[in-house]
């Protein structure tokens, strides 16, 4: 394999989408910093990922001219394409830490403790429905039938948007998404009307909470700041972050369960135990690829023998780091006893404990309920964005 290959072009393979790891690893030991066809640089090797994600005096989230840069001309007068750089840009706000804490004060272990019986109740609710089926041999799609409703629900329930609602927004911020990254001017146009209806939902519900406060985000969000633009902001970036992060790491999870079933008994009634194999089915098999957010280097900085220069563009290949072998012994096999502190994540935002929250209810609940669950097939992986890895279906039968 040619040191000068494109990255990018390979990591959207077929080959590459169901499996990435033979040629992460050799990226990694070939061009840990990596120069891509787009132009930014792709760091690949453990301790360069660590620095340029923690090091923000070097490494800088990027002001809304840098996230521009990232945008091909063609979109940059799309209402869908502006909107979602308005959001992320809004990270560089003064008054975005104070609205963020405000959010962590919601999200924090004991809250979501509070919300466990609403979780179960719902996770039940969809087992009960799955049981039949399964039983009477049947084919279940448990990103479909499990991770995406209890995601929808759990996650837009503490939102603040109600059932009849949820489906449809969640389906412009994947349309979304997937505008920001497509050539296709159809699918940028549907993301355009879709946006303005959404922000205008937005609107509506934050003006409605300035005049009848709720127990849910939008209530602490309208509390903690009097301006709509960057609350709007704020919505945008916790359901595209949140929702559909939360979807991809509880179908990695169920992936472990299904791939692992001799580690099923080790977990057990072990809380404990279950939260060390979230851990490292999110290290094994992460959901991000790349991070799709750059950093933008601050200064000239020398990273092994590449010099990248001031106000380049920079991402993270997240994946690969957390299976370097100088740091992580026999990194391709599947270990929940390993120790997980070193492995490298996006970032801790505000939902997390929410999110593994349910991860961990749905692993207990699928090894109480079906402990015989077995994987009926591979899972088909989207193609939808190089920088993650996330599936289209995880189909599931009992043994």
């Amino acid at each position: 394999m040619s040191a000068t290959i494109d990255a990018l072009a390979e990591l959207a393979t077929p080959e590459r989408r169901q499996d990435p790891y033979p040629f992460l690893h050799w990226l990694r030991e070939n061009d840990p910093v990596h120069r891509t066809s787009c132009g930014f640089y792709l760091l690949s090797n453990y301790e360069d990922v660590a620095y340029a994600l923690q090091r923000q005096d070097a490494f800088a989230v990027p002001d809304e001219a840098a996230m521009w840069r990232e945008v091909g001309t063609g979109k940059r007068s799309h209402p869908a394409v502006k909107k979602l750089v308005a959001a992320f840009a809004a990270k560089n706000h003064p008054c975005y830490a104070r609205l963020r804490s405000a959010i962590g004060r919601d999200m924090t272990p004991a809250r979501v403790l509070q919300l466990r019986p609403r979780i179960l109740e719902h996770l039940g609710n969809l087992f009960d429905d799955l049981g039949p089926r399964l039983v009477a041999g049947e084919t279940v799609d448990l990103h479909a039938e499990v991770s995406v409703p209890l995601t929808q629900y759990v996650f837009a329930d503490r939102v603040g948007v109600p059932d009849v609602d949820r489906a449809w927004i969640a389906d412009t911020i994947t349309l979304m998404t997937r505008a920001l990254a497509s050539d296709d001017a159809q699918v940028v146009l549907e993301a355009d009307r879709a946006s303005n209806a959404v922000e205008d939902y937005f609107r509506a519900r934050v003006a409605e909470r300035r005049s009848s406060p709720r127990d849910d985000l939008i209530t602490r969000l309208v509390e903690a700041h009097d301006g709509d633009d960057l609350l709007i902001a704020i919505l945008w970036i916790m359901w595209m972050t949140g929702y559909e992060s939360t979807i991809s790491g509880i179908d990695r999870v169920v992936q472990a369960f299904l791939d692992h079933p001799a580690l099923r008994s080790w977990c057990g009634d072990d809380q404990s135990k279950v939260q060390r194999f979230l851990d490292e089915a999110l290290r094994h098999d992460g959901v991000v690829l790349y991070t799709p957010i750059p950093r933008i280097a601050l200064d000239e900085v020398v990273l092994g023998d590449v010099r990248i220069p001031a106000g380049a563009s920079v991402r993270m290949l997240i994946a690969g780091a957390n299976r370097d072998p100088r740091v992580f012994r026999d990194p391709d096999t599947f270990d929940p006893t390993r120790d997980p502190r070193r492995m490298l994540s996006t970032g801790n935002c505000c939902g997390t404990a929410l999110g593994r929250a349910e991860m961990a209810h749905v692993v207990t609940g699928l090894q109480q309920r079906f402990p015989t669950l077995v994987a009926a097939g591979a899972p088909a992986w989207s193609s939808a964005s190089v920088a993650h890895r996330t599936v289209e279906t995880l189909p599931a039968r009992l043994a």
